[in-house]
């Protein structure tokens, strides 16, 4: 995935923590409010799919997917603290961070990325959701021979 922003481009994570300084993350509320045509403090997934149009290469049917990966409340909108989180994302990719990004945040990322809510990640739930991390298919292969220690997948 490539991040395309102009605004995004002037942002950056704190390489400590990869998070953003309050004055980014001002900048990322303003973003929202900007994008919160309704005004209820969140997005629905329209006005979220047009977002991410604009800022990053994904087709539809992956915007979708991160939808339903962020909306982790099952409400059918994206709140500030899940947009936050994408925000940190599109940053980290952005900054070629992924890695440093998910050693800092490995729940979060893991809770993400565990779509059925098992408690565990399967190969099929990483070669599908993995796309977010820049996640190859080839990589996704070697990430499960190195860590799958007990050998169900």
């Amino acid at each position: 995935m490539k991040v395309r922003s102009h605004v995004l481009q002037h942002l950056h994570l704190d390489k400590s923590y990869s998070l953003l300084t309050g004055r980014n993350v001002k900048i990322i509320l303003e973003i929202f409010k900007l994008l919160d045509i309704h005004g209820k403090m969140c997005l629905n997934d329209i006005q979220f799919y047009h977002y991410m149009r604009q800022v990053t290469d994904l087709d539809k049917k992956k915007i979708y997917k991160v939808f339903d990966m962020l909306d982790v409340d099952g409400s059918g909108e994206i709140d500030f603290d899940e947009f936050y989180l994408l925000s940190c994302i599109l940053i980290a990719i952005k900054e070629k961070q992924e890695k440093q990004f998910i050693f800092r945040h490995s729940r979060t990322v893991f809770e993400l990325l565990d779509e059925d809510g098992s408690g565990t990640i399967s190969a099929e739930e990483l070669g599908t959701l993995g796309f977010l991390f820049n996640f190859r298919s080839d990589a996704v292969k070697g990430i499960f021979e190195e860590f799958d220690v007990t050998g169900d997948q």
